[in-house]
């Protein structure tokens, strides 16, 4: 089918009207049918030219090829297919849509974490069944995973206590010490370079602390409290996130001007694979770029700048070029020693 809003919502109602013996729909009165679930839906409308261009495209074997026939009734046309027993919702899907719907089916198939998943196991092995794709040959689309990652199995039930607003207490470990008792109110579940975080409210911090970030591969155990009440989030939750990279927010801290100087090849990369959203191409020239940046700094952005090693160079302010210093001296230090 042919692309464009809403088009394949007009197609289904022209199938319909089309479908219809009870009653002659003319040109107007399949504008209406139209315009009528478009308005439900989302409020739209669409003009007689553009049923005309529907029809037209639905006619032609890229559409479909229907077996429409328009019939006069006076100066006037109704349209009806030849084939009562004719529908667009029949007709078997193309090639590339075919593929396009394995690839849908290995991507949901991967994902190990969605909620209520016996479900999903069961929809896809019928859509499999269905389309015929159990045979698939390997997918054109590949996504990065880690399947192994701890903390994985928490994510169900956390997701469900995030939709039906239940606090829940946590068995929480940090490296190479005693897990210990947190009480949160879960806000969202949000990943960071293909891990888990649980974001929420802690009571027992939020004097300091608006929000923490639990990592999912350090929780040892869970419990929902039914009793307890739920403390929602004030604002969004997003806004803690906006002026960082990572998911590492810093309370009281304003952003902080960056200016850094990107040598090729790296530059290309960092342009078209931007850190930030507030980030911006200062000057280009043909060995380098000067880029800016307005953001916080964290553990997380220098990190990243490390990646780059010595194609990048922080220009200002001094201080973060120093910590990148720092952190690059010892780099150096860990590769000279035996």
């Amino acid at each position: 089918m042919a692309q464009g809003k809403n088009a394949y919502i007009r197609y289904k109602v022209l199938d319909r009207c089309f479908r219809d013996s009870r009653r002659h729909y003319y040109m107007e009165d399949l504008v209406e049918a139209c315009n009528e679930v478009l308005y439900n839906y989302d409020g739209s409308s669409i003009s007689e030219r553009t049923i005309r261009e529907d029809i037209h495209f639905m006619q032609r074997q890229a559409g479909g090829g229907v077996p429409l026939e328009r019939k006069m009734d006076g100066h006037r046309a109704y349209y009806m297919y030849s084939d009562r027993n004719f529908s667009i919702q029949n007709l078997p899907m193309s090639q590339s849509e075919a593929e396009m719907l394995s690839d849908t089916i290995q991507m949901l198939s991967r994902f190990k974490g969605l909620p209520n998943q016996e479900w999903l196991d069961a929809t896809l092995v019928q859509m499999k069944s269905t389309f015929n794709i159990g045979q698939a040959k390997a997918s054109y689309v590949s996504f990065s995973q880690n399947e192994d990652l701890k903390g994985l199995k928490y994510f169900t039930p956390l997701y469900e206590a995030i939709a039906s607003q239940h606090v829940v207490s946590l068995e929480y470990h940090q490296f190479g010490r005693p897990s210990y008792n947190r009480i949160i109110h879960p806000y969202q579940l949000r990943q960071y370079n293909n891990r888990w975080f649980l974001v929420g409210k802690e009571p027992a911090v939020s004097d300091v602390l608006p929000i923490v970030v639990v990592p999912l591969d350090r929780i040892d155990d869970y419990k929902i409290l039914e009793n307890e009440k739920f403390s929602s989030i004030k604002g969004d939750v997003e806004n803690y996130f906006k002026d960082i990279v990572g998911v590492s927010p810093k309370f009281g801290e304003s952003c902080q001007h960056i200016v850094f100087k990107a040598y090729h090849p790296a530059d290309s990369y960092i342009v078209t694979k931007p850190i930030h959203h507030s980030q911006r191409a200062v000057e280009r020239h043909d060995d380098y770029t000067i880029l800016s940046l307005d953001l916080i700094p964290t553990y997380e952005f220098e990190t990243i700048m490390l990646t780059y090693a010595d194609n990048c160079e922080i220009l200002e302010p001094l201080d973060l070029r120093g910590k990148i210093k720092e952190r690059a001296k010892n780099i150096v230090k860990f590769c000279e020693s035996e």
